[in-house]
């Protein structure tokens, strides 16, 4: 394994490199399973940063863009949707040292296509470059295979035990999965057996194996944690439970050291072919994160179209309402929980007939309990699921 430690990653602390990954875990959002189905704000990791900060930060990460193509916002100014006025006060609200000067710049700023965002890349993607072998997606589909097993919840035959932790239980099945091997990268069950036997310690060195300088951890960290198809999100999921009653979860940080082991592998097996991309791609990772004028215009033009939003609906509400006709006997009655996702269902099936009427119920309010039928090991969360339980019942116990 060749490795490529400097200076600078051996002299960065325990502390500071856990540090990052810790700030990296909370710079995603929680996956809630699907037994509650929770609609999950994308960008909660980047709650406290304004849309065009965003949107620089999650571009890099992810290569994805947070707002629609410049040609939706077209659509709906040649429409009339989005009005002078809207523009001219979006424009007036942004930062003014990255905003167009006038509103015509902007106006021509619309037109103008602006290329797909890319994020910076990983040592698997540079390796997959080089080797003309699909390094992210024989990762993802190892480290996938092992999440399904271990976060199961009773569907698997044979479930993996948790007892020793996300990260340990994996170096167990690693040391002796040949996938890996078979794929090309030789010595991977031994380089996983001979790691360190802890998470942290995985990552921090890791970290001198990267060669990273403490200005990229952050980044770097971040890029890792969006890579791994969802498993992330979830294990911010059992983060964000065990903070609710006081506790930690190690799960993301455990998540980070399997995906930085791959990549340290990866950059041991590919030799010199891989260091001149992976070094410019640490000095993109060590850039601080700052929003670009396409950043500022992206986000004025969303910020017209939410403002040609709330006078659409401002105007809705304001208006009298029709005059009602005394209803007879309604056909059908049918009572939901007051959740937004069920206004789909109600609306669909008042559509059906005028004599089906819905109504909102507000079932998740009185007693904050979790309960747990007889013969079962499983606690129900009857009450809103950003809530803890304060008490748990039981039933023929």
């Amino acid at each position: 394994m060749l490795i490529t430690t400097t200076t600078n990653a051996m002299s960065l602390s325990h502390d500071v490199i856990i540090a990052a990954a810790q700030r990296a875990a909370r710079a995603i959002p929680p996956l809630w399973p699907l037994a509650s189905s929770v609609a999950v704000n994308p960008f909660l990791g980047q709650a406290n940063e304004p849309l065009e900060m965003a949107a620089a930060r999650l571009r890099r990460a992810s290569g994805i863009a947070v707002t629609m193509p410049r040609s939706w916002y077209a659509e709906r100014l040649q429409s009339g949707e989005i009005t002078e006025d809207d523009l001219q006060a979006a424009l007036q609200n942004a930062p003014a040292a990255l905003r167009p000067p006038s509103l015509s710049a902007l106006r021509q700023a619309v037109e103008a296509m602006r290329p797909a965002p890319q994020a910076i890349p990983t040592v698997a993607e540079l390796a997959r470059d080089i080797a003309a072998i699909d390094w992210p997606c024989i990762v993802n589909e190892r480290i996938g295979h092992w999440a399904a097993g271990y976060f199961d919840q009773g569907q698997a035959l044979w479930a993996v035990g948790q007892s020793g932790g996300a990260y340990s239980t994996w170096q167990i099945i690693a040391t002796h999965d040949l996938t890996p091997e078979i794929a090309g990268l030789a010595g991977f069950a031994r380089y996983v057996a001979d790691a360190p036997a802890n998470a942290e310690d995985a990552i921090v060195d890791c970290v001198a194996r990267l060669g990273l300088s403490q200005d990229a951890l952050d980044g770097y960290f971040h890029r890792l944690l969006t890579t791994l198809g969802g498993w992330g999100q979830l294990a911010r999921y059992r983060l964000w439970q065990a903070e609710l009653s006081g506790a930690s979860d190690a799960c993301v940080t455990d998540l980070l050291a399997i995906r930085m082991l791959w990549e340290a592998a990866l950059l041991g097996h590919g030799g010199s072919a891989l260091v001149p991309g992976w070094q410019t791609a640490i000095a993109a990772y060590a850039e601080p994160v700052a929003a670009t004028s396409d950043d500022v215009i992206d986000s004025i033009l969303q910020e017209a179209a939410e403002r040609a939003a709330q006078r659409k609906l401002n105007a809705m509400l304001a208006a009298p309402s029709p005059a009602q006709v005394a209803p007879g006997r309604v056909k059908l009655q049918m009572a939901f929980c007051i959740d937004v996702r069920s206004e789909v269902f109600r609306r669909a099936l008042e559509s059906l007939d005028s004599g089906i009427q819905t109504l909102g119920f507000a079932g998740f309010f009185g007693l904050g309990i979790g309960h747990r039928r007889f013969a079962s090991d499983v606690v129900e969360a009857r009450l809103p699921v950003l809530l803890t339980p304060g008490v748990v019942t039981c039933a023929g116990d």
